[in-house]
Parts: C-alpha cells; structure tokens; sequence
C-alpha cells in the first residue's frame, strides 16, 4: 500500500491524482446506472451504437483539445466539419475520392486562417474562430442550398461502415486518431511546446518556442480533425445538411472539459479527452434510450462541463484564458 501512495495518505494521494481519478469515477457511475435502468445499453446493438455516437465526436474533440491545452479556444471546429461532409457530398461524382484529400487541405487552410488572425492580428481565438465559423456557414448553405444531400457512393461511406471483427471502420479510425495525437501530446517536441504555451505564454517564448507559430500549427491540426470528423460522419450517416452538429458544441467542449483537459491551458491531452468523450456521448446514448429530449441533454452537459471543469482545474496552473 505504501509502495501505491508512495508515504503519503490516501487523502493526500487522492488530492494529488483527482484529475484523473474523476472522469474514470463518472465513467463507471454512468455505466452502473444506465446498464441498471437499461439492460440492454451494453448489449452487442447498444455497444455499436455506443460507439457509431462516439467515434466521429472524439476525433473532432482531439482537435480542439490540442487547442484547449494552449489556453485558447476554437468555436469553429464544428462549422469545419459541417464544411468537409458537405464538400464531399456536394463534389464527390465530379472529383471521386479526390474529394477526400481536398476536403482536409480545405479544412487546414481554414485553420490556418484562423491561427494567423489570432497571432498576426491579435484577435482572442474565441472571437476570431466565432467569426470564421459563421464565414464557413454561409459557405456551408451556399453548398447545400439548405437542402439534405445523400451521400451515395458506397466506396465513400464503406470509410465508415465496413465491419472489422465486428465493429464498424469509424471505431477503428477513432482508435488510430486518438493513439496519435496522445503520441503527438506527451513524447513530441511539438506536444512539449504546446504544454509549454498553455502554461505560461511568456515564460515558453523567453525560453526559444515560436509561440505564434506553433499556435497556428495548432489551429490547422484542431481544423484537419474536424474535417476528419466531418468525412467519417458523412460516411457514417449517409446524408447531411447544414444542420450537421448543430446541437454538438457545447457536448464537444464538456467533452474536452471533462476528461480533466482545463480551460487556462497547460494540463490535460487526447487521452483524457477521450474518457470525457465516454461520458458524454454514452450519457446521451443513455439518456436518448430513456426518451430524454436533447433541451434537456443540453442543460445535463453544461452542467457536467462546469462541474467537471471545477474538480478537474489545477488551480497551480489557473490563469486567464485569452
């Protein structure tokens, strides 16, 4: 026991360890409780379900994690993905699957611009990705013309939907995503940086990181996964308009928020993201097998984001979020 606390009590070796001991507790309590009221939630058809609603979700909260991490924010993720689903629908018979790589080139010219107006234009990310959303809208309808379009090429949305040892080919991408962009967080110069900037902007420059540079390649990454994101949900659903993700955002950061990944940046990374996704996308799942309206689901993530973010914040690395 001593060698598990290493001399400490269990008291103070909770208090050091609550960041991650927090989203796991919340993971089995929603486990134990939706399992009880339905026994059928983690049954063979409700675990696929599970995992269609959660596979897509994380790879666009891994996105914004990264941004999260460095203190700033990123309310274009979902306009991006939107973006790149309807860009395949729209182009895929003229282009084929050309339209797949174009669309991620799309997306990160997107975070580009977005990086390069808060760091050359020093706009707080909040407003300059709030603006761009809206620009990526507009685009968005002018694609559609405000209709729901079918995705009907089969090769296209076998990206999705193939079946691999009994799970579907979007679990499996989510899976590959998440292992790389943990990779990327804890062993890369490139992570190391982005914990840096997150912990103190100016103490990271003073020591040789491109702060604005490396921010910018954070915003491009953040929109390359929701263009990502947005792919595989085309191809997992089959269809879409200009309602795709329209109810996401605020589950997307409680996601992030969650699994332990705080607000004033520094702390966190993919892998905790993906135990907030857990939480938040199977108590959806749970509460939609209960016929629990989404207003109320709304009002459920809101409340789990500021709980969470209150357990889980460092409070040695609190700061003001720009």
């Amino acid at each position: 026991m001593n060698t598990i606390f290493r001399g400490k009590t269990f008291r103070g070796w909770l208090g050091d360890n609550y960041t991650s001991i927090m989203p796991v507790a919340m993971i089995v309590l929603i486990i134990g409780v939706f399992q009880i009221i339905n026994p059928f939630f983690l049954q063979y058809q409700g675990l696929i379900s599970l995992l269609y609603a959660m596979s897509y979700f994380l790879i666009a909260a891994c996105g914004l994690t990264f941004v999260v991490m460095m203190g700033s924010f990123d309310f274009s993720v979902i306009s991006v993905m939107k973006f790149s689903a309807l860009f395949c629908v729209v182009y895929i018979d003229k282009l084929g699957l050309w339209v797949v790589p174009l669309a991620l080139i799309l997306s990160m010219v997107v975070g580009l611009i977005n990086g390069l107006i808060f760091t050359k234009l020093k706009v707080p990310s909040f407003l300059a990705t709030l603006g761009i959303s809206i620009v990526i809208d507009g685009i968005a309808l002018y694609m559609s013309k405000g209709f729901l379009l079918m995705m009907e090429n089969e090769t296209f949305r076998s990206l999705s939907v193939t079946f691999i040892a009994g799970l579907p080919s979007i679990f499996y991408w989510a899976v590959g995503i998440v292992i790389i962009c943990t990779l990327i967080a804890v062993i890369t110069p490139f992570g190391r940086r982005i914990y840096a900037i997150g912990g103190n902007a100016s103490a990271a420059a003073h020591s040789g990181i491109n702060v604005g540079r490396t921010r910018v390649y954070v915003f491009m990454l953040s929109s390359l996964l929701a263009g990502i994101a947005g792919i595989l949900y085309m191809g997992q659903m089959g269809g879409g308009s200009v309602a795709i993700g329209a109810d996401m955002l605020i589950p997307l950061f409680a996601s992030v928020v969650a699994g332990g990944t705080t607000l004033s940046g520094g702390v966190g990374g993919p892998h905790r993201t993906l135990l907030g996704v857990i939480i938040i996308t199977w108590m959806q799942t749970g509460m939609l097998m209960l016929g629990i309206g989404k207003d109320l689901q709304v009002v459920v993530f809101g409340i789990i984001a500021i709980l969470m973010s209150v357990v889980t914040t460092d409070r040695k690395k609190l700061k003001i979020v720009k």
